[in-house]
């Protein structure tokens, strides 16, 4: 048995300008970090007592003997991607919902090509991993989004992306101190809006005319970012977040909605530097920067009506926790 994990993300900077509409012409910067919190895979091939069906567990069940009947699209191209045909057990599961703007899907995807990787003996490296699964989502699946969720959750860190026009990226860590990152997760929380939504279904709303204009704003505001975490200034980095989410809200009127504007309205404060919805947009978690030593002040408003989840840094990325 294969036990593979691979961490969700937050996307301080850069999201957008990674689709390749948009870096095959100007290429990207993104800026993030993926988080204490992961997507699990554990795969194993079936014994023979049990005959030739496969056992596959998500959200849901299904028993196969056929992996190309398997009705979840992620789950189906990954094996068939891999010519895994044999029967097997494979469980996904993971530590927050899906469809929430923390890069779940492809945190899911990286995880299962590194389990699959595992079982068959073949090469695995971060690149590898990442490119398996941009692969995956964004050619076999054809699903609408960018490319660097993939490559947050298989090398993991706090990290600038610098994605060229040809689509090769190259991942760099922010040159910060360790107090600084300390300081960093200390200045952050996330909201859950305690919706969910599909992403590429909104991702396919950032295509169109006003957008190309909002994201090279964004790459703009993403290539200062980098100086502003460069310096170590906390406060700066919160209101050029606040810059990128005005922008973002620009390209599509599915963006925001009438939860975000509360939220948006209650954390209107001197204390909070900036604030902006992760993902696509629509739904799922806000990200917030803020003054730390004012932090349980605001958290404890915000309670009132929303969950709200603290994190750490992780700096592995996409791993085997277990092989036997």
């Amino acid at each position: 048995m294969i036990i593979t994990r691979a961490p969700f993300r937050v996307s301080f900077f850069g999201g957008s300008t990674d689709y390749e509409s948009f870096y095959s012409s100007y290429g990207s910067l993104c800026i993030g970090a993926t988080i204490d919190k992961y997507t699990y895979v554990s795969l194993r091939h079936r014994p023979d007592v049990f005959g030739s069906q496969s056992n596959i567990s998500y959200s849901k069940l299904e028993n196969t003997s056929n992996h190309s009947s398997i009705s979840n699209p992620l789950i189906r191209e990954s094996l068939l991607k891999f010519g895994l045909k044999s029967a097997i057990d494979l469980h996904l599961f993971g530590d927050m919902p899906s469809r929430t703007g923390l890069g779940g899907s492809s945190a899911c995807c990286v995880s299962l090509c590194r389990s699959i990787r595992s079982l068959k003996g073949l090469k695995i490296s971060k690149k590898i991993l990442a490119n398996d699964a941009i692969d995956i989502e964004r050619n076999i699946l054809g699903e609408a989004g960018g490319i660097q969720d993939q490559i947050w959750a298989a090398y993991g860190g706090f990290n600038s992306i610098e994605i060229k026009k040809n689509g090769k990226f190259y991942v760099k860590p922010i040159p910060a101190s360790v107090e600084f990152c300390e300081h960093l997760q200390s200045s952050c929380f996330l909201i859950y809006t305690d919706k969910q939504r599909k992403s590429s279904k909104i991702a396919e709303s950032h295509e169109n005319k006003r957008s190309l204009d909002v994201k090279k704003s964004i790459a703009e505001i993403s290539r200062e970012a980098y100086k502003q975490f460069c310096c170590q200034n906390i406060r700066e980095v919160g209101q050029l977040l606040e810059e990128t989410w005005a922008q973002k809200k620009r390209i599509s009127k599915y963006i925001s909605t009438d939860e975000t504007n509360r939220l948006e309205g209650k954390l209107s404060r001197e204390d909070v530097f900036g604030k902006k919805l992760l993902g696509s947009g629509g739904s799922g978690f806000m990200l917030v920067i803020c003054d730390k030593r004012k932090k349980s002040s605001i958290i404890k408003d915000i309670q009132k009506t929303n969950k709200i989840l603290n994190f750490n840094i992780d700096f592995e990325g996409c791993k085997k926790i277990f092989a036997d």
